[in-house]
């Protein structure tokens, strides 16, 4: 991967689900001897999140230094934080740039989240930067993401997927789960099998351990993968953020982003906005 800073960002507003994407940044950071970074979005929300009639930057300041080292204690690794005033649909993103960032960990609950996140908003700030975000509900962390599921198309841009799915599996030694959509249509049906074989090729090629299955054309195409993910038990869903003019729709820009991000069963989702990674795998 290219050179980074090895810091993983977490969005944090002092609510329990932001205590959640600590939690997760932390089992990474554990596990790869990185550190984490908190960051508060100073704006209106803070005073109601603080509890507090006057808002200062010394106070801000004080209560985050009380939680990185509350969370550095407790999870044993360095936890570093900023506060800056803004916007968190891009101030988050800058900050993640600027820091050189690797990844981005951030908490939501349903229809409420990191300073009234919600729906189609969390995209916005999903997409501020290029690292990959890792979306959490009340779900703690499991002892790594050892099983990913990964739904695929017939574009190009799998190809990214599939280099950040290997990134991940290696760290983890994970299997991934691949489920392609198998559309009543004959070109479609040649286009994704010949996209499924590559996959796998490219996985075996890199001794990744993998399980690979078509979803027959029934009903929603992200519940049948959340139901699948349930039935494994995964630990993660690795989704792309753009848009591209496949037959599959894309899942962060449309409205199955709430069937996949808020989903009921709370997996963590990983979005992976689109850039290549500087990593050697055998097959690409």
């Amino acid at each position: 991967m290219e050179s980074r800073n090895k810091v993983i960002i977490v969005p944090f507003d002092f609510t329990d689900v932001a205590e959640y994407a600590v939690e997760h940044a932390a089992g990474m950071a554990v596990h790869q001897g990185w550190s984490v970074k908190l960051v508060h979005i100073i704006n209106r929300d803070t005073r109601t999140l603080l509890n507090v009639y006057k808002v200062t930057d010394d106070l801000v300041a004080q209560r985050l230094q009380e939680k990185a080292d509350e969370f550095s204690a407790k999870f044993g690794v360095p936890f570093i934080f900023e506060a800056r005033e803004g916007s968190i649909f891009t101030d988050i993103g800058k900050a993640a740039e600027e820091g050189n960032a690797n990844f981005a960990v951030m908490g939501t609950h349903g229809k409420q989240g990191i300073q009234h996140v919600v729906g189609s908003y969390a995209h916005k700030v999903i997409t501020s930067t290029r690292i990959p975000f890792i979306i959490v509900q009340k779900r703690g962390y499991r002892e790594g993401y050892n099983k990913i599921v990964i739904p695929i198309d017939d574009t190009l841009e799998s190809r990214q997927k599939i280099k950040w799915a290997i990134y991940i599996a290696k760290q983890f030694d994970a299997t991934i789960h691949i489920k392609a959509m198998y559309l009543n249509d004959e070109l479609y049906k040649a286009k994704i099998k010949a996209v499924l074989n590559k996959i796998v090729e490219v996985f075996e090629k890199n001794e990744v351990k993998y399980e690979a299955e078509y979803i027959p054309e029934s009903g929603s195409f992200a519940k049948q993968v959340i139901d699948y993910a349930c039935k494994v038990d995964g630990d993660m869903l690795l989704v792309m953020t753009n848009t591209d003019s496949s037959i599959v729709p894309n899942f962060i820009l449309n409205p199955w982003d709430e069937q996949i991000i808020f989903n009921d069963a709370q997996i963590p989702v990983m979005a992976i906005n689109p850039r290549d990674i500087n990593i050697t795998v055998a097959g690409l």
